[in-house]
């Protein structure tokens, strides 16, 4: 039993997007699990209907921007954004998959940013781009994906409000 293809073209507008929701439902005989940049309409199939979910704004450009910001690379690569991409799928397990669910439903929304982020960060690095942040690149050295997760961590607001 094949696992379903997971399909995110992310590019806006939806004119410039690198396909729709129905092509890619039509090109995988209706299994794939679809999300976009882009709204689409969901799709027919066998009378049932298939979700096309957004996904750029809430899941991946918040961790592509933090990585990106964060390590100062002044430059955001398509190899960056596909990495980003890659990163969200790495944390879809089994029971998200049997749902055909888009996205990591078990898995806090600072998680999945930090996962993001220090992904495309090494994609940065193993791109040889210009690093400015050098703590960052350092944790990265010292401690690879772990450190430099924490350092991620870190680096994020928390909201305290203080109760009278």
């Amino acid at each position: 039993n094949e696992a379903p293809p997971i399909i995110f073209p992310l590019s806006n507008p939806t004119s410039r997007s690198e396909c729709t929701a129905a092509e890619a439902q039509a090109a995988t005989g209706g299994r794939a699990i679809f999300a976009s940049g882009s709204p689409f309409p969901d799709v027919e199939i066998d009378g049932k209907l298939v979700a096309s979910s957004q996904c750029n704004n809430r899941y991946i450009f918040p961790g592509l921007a933090l990585g990106a910001a964060l390590g100062q690379t002044g430059v955001v690569t398509n190899a960056m954004i596909n990495k980003a991409a890659e990163a969200l799928v790495e944390l879809i397990d089994e029971k998200d998959l049997a749902r055909r669910a888009t996205f990591p439903e078990n898995v806090e929304i600072r998680e999945i940013g930090a996962h993001l982020a220090a992904k495309v960060f090494e994609q940065s690095v193993q791109e040889n781009l210009k690093i400015g942040n050098k703590v960052m690149l350092e944790a990265y050295n010292h401690g690879g994906y772990e450190e430099l997760k924490a350092y991620i961590y870190s680096k994020m607001w928390y909201p305290n409000y203080s109760t009278p």
